[in-house]
């Protein structure tokens, strides 16, 4: 319970490390490269840059005065626990978004407009990216429309896109055409950056297998080291009983696997699938397991020091 316990601790301080990191990157983003050359933005900097030119409030202000009355609502309509999982990110944000609003000397780093929307997009990405890879949250316009899904059943991340598209709307009447498409730009590489910090290093090739030579397959993969599942399956031709062998490797290893399974069965039917994520034995968690057994009934799953 102790471990337990202790073990929760040292992730909610890594993950909370992880989310100030991100959004510290995420508003240093904003401040540094889009908002100096009066780019479109999205989420609550939009709102706050639309507010900025309505009525001269400073973004920051507008940031975090929307977020107190966002994580409010997310406290009384999604609970207690929700709102302390978004707390660190909801309010993080706009006091990062202040500071660098402040440091001036760091608005105009780059000279190009391309340029600073090319650097807004990769910064940006690769701050939510570390964030949502850690399983955290950055709290803000997603609250809303976790509450709309809750009571309509609309798709959450539906909800996002409309909501972020009505904000560059907002801002089109008083944007050149030059800092629409730059902040389109601007999106476009942080979504893709993001996504691809997501799953980094997390995914591989799924490889599916039909061969009535799937025992000795089976075996050959195993004796190599890759992990393996045997499925029943029927044929949709002939209806015969066959067996579906399916085995998750790293990219790189996946040539290895289709050579083994075509030099025991040239006429294997094999499809390969990749895949963003895999958890588990040799991906996620590492076992010193890798000494092929031959007789079935002495293998065990995982590192024996895990079975102890």
């Amino acid at each position: 319970m102790i471990k337990d316990s202790s073990y929760k601790i040292k992730k909610f301080i890594t993950t909370s490390l992880i989310i100030l990191l991100g959004n510290a990157m995420s508003a240093m983003s904003l401040s540094c490269f889009a908002l100096p050359y009066n780019m479109v933005v999205s989420s609550l900097s939009g709102i706050g840059r639309t507010m900025n030119h309505l009525f001269g409030w400073d973004i920051p202000i507008v940031v975090g005065g929307i977020t107190v009355i966002l994580f409010a609502a997310g406290l009384i309509v999604l609970g207690k626990r929700f709102a302390m999982s978004v707390a660190v990110g909801a309010f993080s944000f706009p006091l990062f978004l202040a500071l660098f609003q402040n440091m001036e000397e760091l608005h105009h780093l780059v000279d190009d407009p391309l340029l600073a929307a090319i650097c807004a997009g990769v910064l940006d990405g690769v701050g939510i990216g570390i964030i949502v890879r850690a399983g955290g949250a950055t709290g803000g316009i997603d609250i809303p429309c976790i509450i709309l899904n809750k009571y309509t059943g609309i798709k959450v991340g539906t909800a996002m896109a409309v909501t972020d598209i009505c904000i560059y709307m907002m801002q089109l009447p008083f944007t050149r055409p030059n800092g629409v498409i730059l902040g389109i730009l601007y999106a476009l590489i942080y979504s893709i950056i993001m996504n691809q910090i997501a799953v980094m290093g997390q995914g591989g090739v799924q490889l599916l297998v039909v061969s009535d030579k799937y025992p000795e397959i089976n075996e050959e993969l195993l004796h190599q080291g890759f992990g393996t599942s045997i499925i029943p399956i029927t044929s949709g031709y002939l209806h015969e009983e066959k067996h579906l062998l399916m085995c998750v490797s790293s990219t790189r290893y996946c040539g290895t696997v289709k050579s083994t399974v075509l030099e025991i069965d040239p006429h294997a039917f094999i499809t390969m699938t990749n895949v963003n994520e895999i958890n588990g034995n040799g991906f996620t968690t590492i076992f010193s397991d890798e000494d092929y057994i031959e007789d079935v009934t002495k293998r065990s799953a995982g590192a024996p020091s895990i079975n102890a």
